[in-house]
């Protein structure tokens, strides 16, 4: 007489196998998600920095001017682009952006909430992907500017609102690598580029100041190169 087997699995296998699977997800999923945001803030960081080097080549070819040409500190404002006394547009970066990108002119002008940190710069323009371009206020003087430190903001007033920064000169140590959803930047000429390593403020401050700075935006250049390269 043949025997039957029954075949599947038991109770106590099947929670086995649930609690293998379980603790695997655990060790697994923080590192997927943690690659994801990553990847996420690189290629918002590339976008933008593609936007930010068509807006000033057109603008050279338009309007005679680019990043170097700059001589107004404009804040977002409902100040006209074209200045009415000349009838050419205004030589600002919010009179650049609002003319020759998509921005969110309304949250720019009227909104409350501004992306915190973001290098220190309160002038800040939302293009409506989401991405905030934030930058230090240009002399008044009349001087057209070398140099434009800024930070883009891959996705505005979301957190974690955080400089990315790297601890190694070429960000190849992944451990030493943390890139968040900011990205230190310069514009300069019809370019822009990962931030100015070189650039450091010596105004009443002690070497050892100077020098913690320094290395401050040498890590976020770094951080902001490596994001350009991948």
């Amino acid at each position: 007489m043949k025997k039957t087997f029954k075949s599947g699995f038991t109770l106590a296998e099947v929670l086995i196998t649930l609690a293998i699977i379980g603790v695997v997800a655990t060790l697994t999923l923080p590192s997927l998600m943690s690659n994801t945001q990553e990847q996420q803030a690189i290629t918002g960081f590339r976008k933008a920095m593609n936007t930010l080097n068509e807006v000033a080549q057109m603008n050279a070819a338009q309007d005679g001017f680019d990043y170097s040409g700059i001589v107004t500190t404009t804040a977002p404002s409902n100040r006209a682009v074209v200045d009415p006394s000349t009838g050419i547009l205004e030589q600002s970066i919010w009179g650049i952006m609002r003319s020759k990108a998509q921005v969110d002119v309304e949250a720019s002008i009227n909104g409350t909430a501004r992306v915190p940190e973001c290098g220190g710069f309160t002038n800040q323009v939302f293009f409506r992907d989401g991405t905030v371009l934030c930058y230090e206020g240009v002399a008044t003087n009349g001087n057209a500017q070398t140099n434009i430190n800024a930070v883009i903001d891959t996705n505005g007033l979301k957190a974690p609102n955080k400089l990315s920064t790297c601890d190694d000169a070429n960000c190849n140590t992944p451990a030493k690598r943390h890139i968040n959803d900011q990205f230190a930047i310069t514009l300069r000429g019809a370019s822009a580029i990962p931030a100015n390593s070189t650039t450091v403020d010596t105004e009443d401050t002690t070497e050892e100041q100077q020098a913690e700075q320094a290395g401050k935006i040498a890590n976020e250049t770094a951080a902001s190169a490596w994001a350009m390269r991948k």
